[in-house]
């Protein structure tokens, strides 16, 4: 500031200036390290052989999201206070009968896997029910 009060900065002499040239690379954001674990189970499957489902579902009715994954109907995370269900649409049809038919067995016994299921009658209704 000093040189440009007094003047003597028209009688020195000074680097050309490139405009154009790019700065440092600034080493800015990280992957939190939740989202790098995922990457990493996410990689660890895809070796095994898995591949990804398209993410655009975000309403699944209760049948994919909990008896075709053999969580007993009475399981406490399917409260309405850990789960969110919709009011309109209410329920869903989107499954195949003969795959419900066979979760349904073994809900109930078993079916033919060895184990004796949940030893609770299944209630179909619990299929059409959407959930978030």
């Amino acid at each position: 500031s000093e040189m440009i009060q007094s003047g003597t900065w028209k009688s020195m002499r000074f680097k050309a200036y490139n405009f154009e040239a790019q700065g440092p690379p600034i080493d800015s954001g990280h992957l939190h390290p939740l989202m790098k674990v995922r990457a990493e189970i996410r990689e660890i499957f895809l070796e095994m052989g898995f591949t990804e489902m398209p993410t655009n579902n975000f309403v699944e009715s209760s049948f994919w999201n909990f008896d075709a994954l053999f969580q007993p109907q009475q399981h406490p995370a399917r409260d309405c206070h850990d789960t969110f269900f919709l009011k309109d649409p209410m329920y869903s049809r989107d499954f195949p009968l003969d795959f419900a038919e066979k979760v349904k067995a073994v809900h109930e016994n078993g079916g033919d896997t060895g184990s004796i299921g949940c030893i609770v009658k299944y209630r179909i209704i619990a299929l059409l029910i959407l959930s978030v």
